[in-house]
């Protein structure tokens, strides 16, 4: 079966995908996964742009609202979107089947209309399927009070917010690109695939629904050698945390990066910082700072006691497949839902959102995470499970099973 991935998303949001697409690929299926171009040393097929400068424009705008954030991606992603089609469209050239997570569904969806194929979901989060046990992944914030009803309706809420500013973009290139009409189809009546553990989060089974979790979709590890002052630093006595932010950026970076180093020492740490995409600007090393732009998180993780991070579904999967608590400092999109769960597991401590974020409330966070055993003994429990699962497996067996199903076989 010929399979086409399409991940149009930062790293975080890409990398689970190439470990989806490596594990069809060794299974036997014929494999592209298509992302954008400057993830081309992950990606096998490269579309035009670079996702980093998108989402340092991006996250400037989300800070006013989850609406404000996701029209600011559809504005950014409508300036390319009958390119990264016709880029798509070539890709996908033979595909019995396209599959990817919301970033991929934008472009993908329609693809899969022109060349008559199925579109399977794959999502990194909770995404459509509404549910009265927990909140929409980008409404982690309704009150309490309203109950079962409130956390319905924070799922369509949530579905409106991902979907309708893309809409309209999307129908002009089915119509201009594609010379298709009507709304997409190619997903309707396929199953959903989570890629993130049912310890975390289990989504409500439906009668004529199909939705399995089927785990994380973790790569295999990086096989990373670390600088040799990296090295030094971590085999030192004492704790040491990582902090990062993956791709996030923002504004006053000196101000947020000088709140994060009193934090770390007034908490009497050692740090890693992991300066990312522009969350933390780079400053020189000290005794109990070391600074770089990025670490493989398979690599770092199990190596300190505790990772402070924006809460992406990526790294908040890594801290806990890595077995330490997580203190989570989102900046908006699905993190604050993240950082929710996290603290509801028992794995950290509250949230602490971006625009809350104090070196006092850091430190105070960083002391009580440190010091509280029993988190850290959930963590590292937690962990053993998480490290259990085979998230790509269990994708794969489900891919297999759509190929027999829909009368294709692996080639």
């Amino acid at each position: 079966m010929r399979v086409v991935v399409v991940a149009n998303d930062t790293r975080g949001g890409v990398q689970p995908y190439i470990a989806l697409g490596t594990g069809l690929r060794a299974a036997g299926h014929d494999v592209r996964v298509v992302a954008p171009a400057n993830f081309a040393s992950l990606a096998f097929s490269g579309l035009r742009g670079n996702a980093r400068e998108d989402a340092r424009r991006v996250r400037s705008t989300a800070q006013h609202g989850q609406i404000a954030g996701m029209r600011a991606v559809a504005g950014a992603m409508t300036t390319r979107l009958e390119t990264w089609t016709r880029e798509t469209l070539e890709a996908s050239e033979g595909a019995d089947l396209l599959t990817g997570g919301v970033g991929g569904m934008i472009v993908g969806l329609s693809v899969a209309d022109k060349l008559g194929v199925p579109f399977v979901p794959t999502h990194l989060q909770p995404v459509d399927a509404p549910t009265g046990e927990y909140p929409g992944v980008l409404l982690a914030g309704m009150p309490a009070w309203l109950g079962p009803p409130g956390r319905r309706l924070s799922h369509t809420l949530t579905a409106l917010a991902l979907w309708t500013p893309f809409k309209r973009p999307m129908m002009s290139v089915r119509s201009s690109v594609l010379q298709l009409s009507g709304p997409p189809a190619a997903a309707k009546g396929q199953p959903v695939l989570y890629g993130f553990s049912p310890r975390v989060v289990q989504v409500p089974i439906r009668p004529g629904v199909e939705r399995h979790v089927t785990g994380y979709w973790f790569a295999d590890p990086s096989g990373w050698t670390p600088p040799p002052a990296l090295e030094t630093f971590l085999a030192r006595e004492g704790p040491v945390v990582s902090i990062g932010f993956g791709s996030m950026s923002g504004e006053d970076l000196e101000k947020f990066t000088v709140k994060v180093l009193s934090a770390v020492r007034a908490a009497g740490v050692r740090a890693v910082l992991l300066s990312g995409w522009g969350a933390l600007a780079t400053i020189p090393a000290s005794e109990d700072v070391l600074v770089t732009e990025a670490v493989p998180h398979d690599w770092l993780f199990p190596l300190v006691s505790a990772a402070v991070h924006h809460g992406g579904a990526g790294t908040t999967g890594a801290a806990l497949r890595a077995g330490i608590p997580a203190i989570v400092v989102p900046f908006g999109a699905d993190q604050p839902f993240w950082g929710a769960r996290v603290a509801a597991l028992g794995l950290g401590p509250a949230p602490i959102p971006r625009r809350h974020l104090s070196s006092e409330r850091l430190a105070a966070a960083l002391g009580r995470t440190l010091a509280d055993a029993a988190m850290r003994s959930r963590a590292a429990d937690f962990g053993v499970g998480i490290r259990a699962e085979d998230g790509v497996a269990a994708a794969v067996r489900h891919f297999d099973r759509i190929g027999r199903r829909g009368g294709t076989s692996p080639r």
